[in-house]
């Protein structure tokens, strides 16, 4: 029980240790033709929120890591950055506010040491909208489209199927017709003939009496 608490206790503070040592060492802000690239270079990746309160300021609230003793700021291609404010929140937790001109069309990424950026949280320009538009109307024509060609299609086959159950019932109508017994023309004028005669006998037996 003793190790099991002993190795317990150096997981935790490996654990813990291993959080302490992502810290946060440069701010890159680039700018790029349709807005700006932030890269977080830390020691390993951290967990971003971005907050956009107008198109001209940002704010990041950035866990599972904390600012080294000194956070270096490069400026890539824009002179427009007005302010850049990193604020420690807990051990592991900062927030960094950013006021520049369209600073709301930003993308942020993080790169650790030895390691290519990677994005955390890309701006969705207006192209990618009117694209998603676009694709959303092309999908409900096609799903509109193929709804129409599926209801012509029921409606030739319920016609097809009424149209066979109307040939069968007049082959069996035919079938029926053909069967039944033939009446004798000849026979029903004589038994006509036979009943009349029989008739007028009986009437002048009467008629005498």
């Amino acid at each position: 029980m003793k190790k099991f608490i002993l190795i317990l206790t150096i997981l935790l503070m490996g654990l813990c240790s291993n959080a302490a040592e992502n810290y946060l060492h440069t701010i890159i802000l680039e700018g790029t033709n349709d807005g700006y690239n932030i890269v977080l270079k830390s020691d390993s990746k951290p967990v971003v929120k971005k907050y956009v309160k107008g198109s001209d300021n940002l704010s990041l609230d950035i866990k599972g890591i904390t600012t080294s003793k000194s956070v270096n700021a490069i400026y890539k291609n824009t002179d427009e950055i007005n302010s850049l404010v990193v604020e420690n929140i807990s051990n592991n937790e900062i927030k960094i506010y950013i006021t520049a001109k369209d600073i709301a069309n930003a993308t942020i990424l993080s790169q650790t040491k030895n390691a290519a950026p990677i994005i955390l949280s890309e701006r969705f320009p207006v192209e990618k909208v009117i694209w998603s538009i676009a694709v959303l109307f092309i999908l409900a024509f096609v799903i509109k489209s193929a709804k129409s060609i599926t209801d012509y299609e029921n409606s030739i086959t319920i016609k097809k199927d009424i149209k066979q159950r109307e040939i069968e019932l007049y082959k069996n109508f035919q079938r029926e017709l053909d069967n039944m017994p033939k009446i004798n023309s000849k026979i029903s004028n004589s038994y006509a003939s036979n009943v009349m005669l029989r008739s007028r006998r009986n009437y002048k037996e009467l008629a005498r009496k």
